[in-house]
């Protein structure tokens, strides 16, 4: 089959409408495409945003509860007397009271005075948190008749004061019945001499 010149003329509109409608068609999809494209980049960012708020919700939570938890160990800190100015007349009065309940025959000491605690004691140093750990230094001497009274002395110390005692070293020899330091009825009751070094440490704010 030919086709003449009137059969192009005639086929002219046809053809036209035919490109028209494969342009549309070609725009369509390309606008399809980029608007897929540009919803599901909206969406990964809208899921990074989710993601990064919920992050900062989840620290927030976390920043509060470690706040909440440090404001009760401070309030027990308070409460226990363990942070402020030290209270050695306490200190003095609570040994007199634990010397004669545990009856403890004789007892010597001498505190030095009060210092930021040093490295033995922490070893990542005396400041953190807002406090300084403050530490007066006891030496002390007690003569008892076994080792549990030592020890039954310094737990019922622990528990009678508002401090953390701390012992740094303890020593206890036997006592020699004719050394003659002590009346003899004492001697016979005394068979140990214990000499201890002991940190009464408390917390200072820090300004």
């Amino acid at each position: 089959m030919k086709l003449d010149a009137a059969d192009f003329k005639r086929l002219t509109w046809p053809i036209a409408l035919f490109s028209a409608c494969l342009s549309i068609g070609a725009g369509a999809l390309g606008g399809a495409w980029y608007l897929q494209k540009k919803l599901a980049t909206t969406h990964r960012t809208a899921q990074a945003a989710r993601v990064e708020m919920q992050g900062k919700l989840n620290r927030a939570r976390e920043e509060e509860q470690e706040l909440r938890d440090k404001i009760g160990r401070y309030l027990a800190l308070r409460s226990q007397g363990l942070i402020g100015a030290e209270k050695r007349l306490d200190w003095i009065e609570a040994i007199g009271r634990v010397k004669t309940l545990r009856r403890i025959i004789h007892l010597e000491y001498e505190f030095q005075p009060q210092r930021p605690v040093d490295a033995a004691i922490l070893p990542s140093g005396a400041s953190g948190g807002g406090f300084t750990a403050m530490s007066s230094q006891m030496h002390m001497k007690l003569r008892v008749l076994h080792e549990g009274d030592l020890l039954g002395f310094l737990d019922d110390l622990r528990a009678a004061v508002q401090a953390t005692i701390q012992a740094r070293s303890c020593s206890i020899d036997r006592i020699d019945p004719n050394g003659g330091e002590v009346p003899a009825s004492q001697t016979n009751r005394a068979q140990l001499l214990a000499e201890c070094t002991l940190e009464w440490i408390s917390l200072q704010e820090q300004k």
